[in-house]
């Protein structure tokens, strides 16, 4: 089987995706280039009330359209409040820990653009009365010991938006993918290696319509509990969801990281689809690569969130395997094109 992919374009937008900020709820400048990638893509093309962009590719038949999502947020960080010193205390949005990121620079999304900043723990040269003082005495890393340090005053603050509610993110700078050999590094590879593989998929399908009518969903909020694609899915005309989203490369999952895509058999919030998982080990056999399995505990996707609650009927999962997930990540890129490979086969070859 023939599957025909950009593999380039494909890793130019993951490059320009993994620099772009999107903390939930903010989520714009992501945004921006999805739907710079998706002019005169789609059949249509379009921003719900939910934040949520999809794309609409007509196949040869409407019946039984397929719903696809990848999430465009990234894990990140709020300002809690603003102390008399200017300090910012912050909190996670979504499921970012503070010992996977430690001291690193920041922007703070102020209301005119962005502000420099540290997120900090302090002098090391310090005793128990010092908040790193008691992390080498063996206390865990929390946020309540951290905080961001500006060198800016409560009223410079003020003057650029900064207030409780402020969105933090990683600084750009420390954005940019790093290269390992086969392998991807960089923060947000999850979910911003499926959005490429889903808007890589749009371009193929401009060319060559799939056998059902097929609804791409660029999703949002979904770090913080799905909450976009479960609106979104609420309202698409299809049954089937297929989520593409990062994998943990664990022992305990038996997932390696490798060129392998992985389906999801089951995780914290539903099983997946036996029959659909059995069409894309077919395909990917047909493609020349294996698939692995997984069942996983501590995760959860648009795909099981949404049938959950009612939104979907049947889910399934097409992963891409990641060391240190919601940290500094680590993804094969081959596992990254054939995510795209198979997603695409599974268009043209629908379970019928």
């Amino acid at each position: 089987m023939q599957i025909p992919l950009h593999r380039e374009r494909m890793y130019r937008c993951l490059d320009q995706l993994l620099r772009a900020h999107a903390p939930s709820g903010a989520e714009a400048e992501v945004d921006q280039l999805v739907l710079e990638q998706m002019r005169g893509v789609g059949d249509a093309v379009w921003q719900d009330p939910a934040d949520n962009i999809i794309i609409h590719m007509r196949g040869r038949s409407a019946d039984a359209p397929i719903a696809v999502t990848a999430h465009k947020d990234e894990i990140s960080m709020v300002v809690k409040r603003v102390e008399e010193d200017g300090r910012l205390r912050v909190r996670n949005v979504g499921g970012l820990h503070p010992w996977a990121i430690g001291e690193i620079p920041v922007e703070i999304m102020g209301r005119e653009g962005l502000i420099p900043g540290v997120l900090s723990i302090g002098s090391k040269h310090v005793s128990t009365e010092s908040p790193a003082g008691q992390l080498k005495e063996g206390r865990g890393l929390s946020w309540e010991l951290m905080w961001v340090e500006t060198k800016l005053g409560p009223e410079q603050l003020q003057k650029a938006g900064v207030r409780a509610g402020t969105k933090v993110v990683i600084a750009r700078p420390f954005k940019a993918p790093w290269p390992l050999g086969e392998y991807l590094c960089g923060y947000n590879l999850d979910c911003r290696g499926g959005l490429a593989a889903l808007l890589e998929a749009a371009h193929q399908l401009r060319a060559e319509p799939p056998a059902q009518d097929v609804y791409l969903v660029a999703s949002s909020e979904e770090e913080i509990g799905a909450h976009g694609a479960t609106y979104a899915l609420a309202q698409l005309p299809s049954h089937t969801v297929i989520a593409l989203d990062v994998v943990p490369v664990a022992q305990e999952y038996q997932v390696r990281n490798s060129a392998e895509p992985v389906l999801g058999c089951q995780d914290s919030s539903g099983i997946y689809h036996q029959r659909i998982n059995q069409q894309l080990e077919r395909l990917a056999g047909e493609l020349g690569f294996g698939v692995q399995t997984a069942v996983l505990t501590s995760y959860g996707s648009d795909a099981t969130f949404a049938k959950s609650r009612g939104a979907a009927a049947r889910a399934a999962l097409i992963g891409y395997p990641g060391d240190n997930t919601h940290g500094y990540e680590i993804c094969h890129l081959e596992a990254l094109y054939n995510t795209a490979r198979l997603l695409l086969a599974y268009f043209y070859h629908p379970l019928s």
